[in-house]
């Protein structure tokens, strides 16, 4: 009901399984047959440059935002930028999000200005009119879309790489996994050094009650 209600702009998430046709596979988690994607629909109204691109400006922002929320490296990040024969024939735009995993810098994400070919193209082959009414422009037209697509095993990967780190403790080199804590599993430990002490006990209890309430 809300959705269905919804005026342009508007998008939609979802997450599920991907498919890509690969004879080959290889590269790990890059070239697999099967994987997970998540992805957005943001509705726009049509229009040229003037109009897509302060939208499409908008979700690159908010797309590093979110990766850096949950953790990942600024340094290890960089931008793709297609133009030319790059560039898909349908899109007005796009970028990537290209990460520098030990084993050679890889595409993360891709935030693209698709124009109106997708629902043209759904359009046209369900034979069902998929055009918008504007209430305020009384205008009638198909939206336009901007789309940011995100690999989650892709992801997954750059937060375990982005966590990684090292450290020596008495000249030993250890080595572990210092997840933000949007995504780390464990917060905090508190630990008391003997458990039949009462007063160390106490004190760490309130330190943990202290801590679930933040």
């Amino acid at each position: 009901q809300g959705t269905s209600r919804s005026k342009v702009p508007f998008g939609i998430a979802q997450i599920g399984k991907a498919f890509r046709n690969e004879i080959t596979p290889r590269n790990f988690i890059f070239r697999s047959r099967e994987f997970e994607q998540m992805e957005v629909e943001y509705f726009i109204p049509p229009g040229d440059e003037d109009v897509w691109k302060p939208f499409h400006e908008k979700w690159l922002k908010d797309s590093k935002d979110f990766l850096l929320d949950v953790g990942l490296r600024e340094d290890l990040m960089d931008w793709d930028v297609h133009e030319g024969d790059s560039l898909a024939h349908y899109a007005l735009a796009c970028t990537d999000v290209t990460f520098k995993f030990p084993f050679g810098t890889q595409e993360l994400m891709g935030i693209a200005a698709r124009g109106n070919f997708d629902l043209t193209q759904h359009s046209e082959g369900s034979g069902k009119a998929l055009d918008y009414f504007d209430d305020q422009t009384k205008e009638k037209y198909i939206p336009h879309c901007i789309e940011p697509s995100l690999g989650v095993d892709r992801l997954i990967l750059a937060l375990i790489c982005s966590a990684y780190a090292e450290d020596v403790v008495d000249g030993e080199k250890r080595s572990y996994l210092k997840f933000h804590p949007s995504v780390a599993p464990v917060k905090a430990s508190v630990l008391p050094l003997l458990k039949n002490k009462p007063e160390l006990v106490s004190v760490a209890r309130e330190l943990f009650e202290k801590l679930q309430r933040r």
